[in-house]
């Protein structure tokens, strides 16, 4: 028996959740069986369901938490509602969701019903409950979304999924997150409601946010803090995240392979949507919290020594050479953000911010200096550079603020891994988790 005895309770551990997009099962089943998804949990678009199966069952046995996104939100938006979102079950193939399609039924049916029932099937531990983009008119929304967000309990326990999680989304515009009368009165209307964690997107606001940004963010999710649950930022990277998670004022973030680390609904509205687009291999250049093409920082890595002292990776633990990190540059994205979260949560609470300012975003700001003397990069590259070393000295100066007016906080509850989660101890026969 153990006679160790803890003077004080360990750390908060900030929590990482990956979205796992169209195609990407493939890419993400290649770094778990290498050891590089160590995530809190993975959250999985219903769309995608039946092609990602598999990677579900490993990443459930390995004891991560399954979250559904029901792609609601997307479903009801003219502009998203088409290709792989109409695969979803329940959704029109040819129009968006109207307001009478997802309006509750005795409390009960509707759309809940089915999202239920699919959630039991698939073995879902949590679900983000059903939920649209509420900026502008369409907050017209918000009731009928959190009478769906009870509804939803109705459902999960009559499918026999009693003990699967609802977690809230509220997908809101950067003006709405910063009005305080509006989050007042929806703090009051979420009271009520049975869910165990509190998800935020915010149209314009994600991974590139400059100092200010983040600042107005801190101060209004501080809003939220209200309702004692976990607050999530959903679309959200890079030191954005790190700094909203080291004060204390979110508990965790999620983002997604490539490059989703942003959300902007500017074409969400419109009467037909865009076809995704084809673009180059990025690289996630933490030194710049930026990403730039493959091919230009192979091109800068050819012809500057130093280039690849200040931004390529020498770590043997990760990549080892800059050649595996331009081979596989989303395993060593991933790989960063699980030794960064790491080290920032075993720093205790009043001293996680000091650490980030010091250890993340000010030896970031150095790297970025030091790119602006690089002699062999080209006018692009220059230009990323400088503007990157220009946001980046900003937000420390700002962010050393948000710090000394935020003060002492409480820390937004530490997210938790649900009940359900059991982790692989021995041969699964079936080749599922249960």
């Amino acid at each position: 028996m153990s006679n160790v005895v803890h003077l004080h309770k360990p750390p908060q551990k900030i929590a990482h959740y990956l979205r796992v997009g169209f195609r990407e099962h493939v890419l993400a089943d290649r770094m778990r069986t290498e050891g590089r998804l160590s995530q809190f949990g993975f959250v999985f678009d219903a769309c995608n369901v039946p092609a990602q199966k598999e990677l579900m069952r490993e990443v459930a046995a390995d004891g991560h938490e399954l979250i559904l996104d029901t792609n609601v939100a997307e479903q009801s938006a003219p502009g998203r509602y088409s290709g792989s979102v109409s695969r979803t079950p329940g959704a029109k193939a040819d129009r968006p969701l109207g307001l009478e399609d997802c309006r509750p039924i005795s409390n009960a049916g509707g759309i809940t019903e089915p999202i239920a029932r699919f959630a039991v099937e698939n073995g879902f531990h949590s679900v983000l409950s059903p939920s649209h983009y509420l900026g502008g008119d369409q907050v017209r929304w918000l009731e009928i979304d959190l009478r769906n967000c009870e509804a939803l309990r109705v459902a999960l326990d009559a499918a026999g999924g009693a003990g699967i999680r609802i977690y809230h989304e509220l997908i809101l515009s950067n003006a709405q997150l910063k009005d305080a009368g509006f989050v007042a009165r929806v703090v009051e209307q979420l009271r009520s409601l049975p869910l165990e964690a509190l998800w935020l997107r915010i149209s314009g606001f994600g991974g590139d946010a400059t100092g200010a940004g983040v600042d107005k963010a801190a101060q209004a999710i501080l809003r939220f803090h209200g309702l004692g649950i976990p607050i999530v930022m959903d679309r959200v990277g890079g030191l954005p995240a790190y700094a909203l998670t080291s004060f204390g004022v979110a508990s965790g973030y999620a983002n997604g392979l490539k490059g989703k680390d942003r959300f902007d609904t500017s074409g969400w509205l419109k009467s037909s949507g865009r076809g995704g687009g084809g673009n180059e291999t990025s690289v996630f250049i933490s030194g710049l919290d930026r990403r730039v093409t493959r091919s230009e920082l192979k091109e800068l890595f050819d012809h500057s020594t130093t280039a690849r002292s200040i931004f390529g990776c020498r770590d043997t633990s990760c990549c080892g050479s800059v050649e595996s990190m331009l081979r596989e540059p989303e395993a060593h994205h991933l790989t960063e953000q699980r030794k960064t979260l790491a080290d920032l949560s075993a720093i205790p609470e009043l001293l996680r911010g000091e650490q980030f300012l010091d250890k993340n975003l000010g030896a970031e700001r150095k790297k970025a200096e030091r790119s602006l003397k690089l002699k062999n990069a080209s006018d692009d590259f220059r230009k990323l550079s400088g503007k990157a070393a220009t946001r980046l000295a900003r937000m420390e100066k700002a962010l050393e603020q948000t710090m000394e007016r935020l003060g002492k906080i409480d820390f937004a509850p530490e997210a938790t891994l649900p009940t359900n989660v059991v982790r692989r101890t021995a041969r699964i026969d079936g080749g599922g988790h249960r």
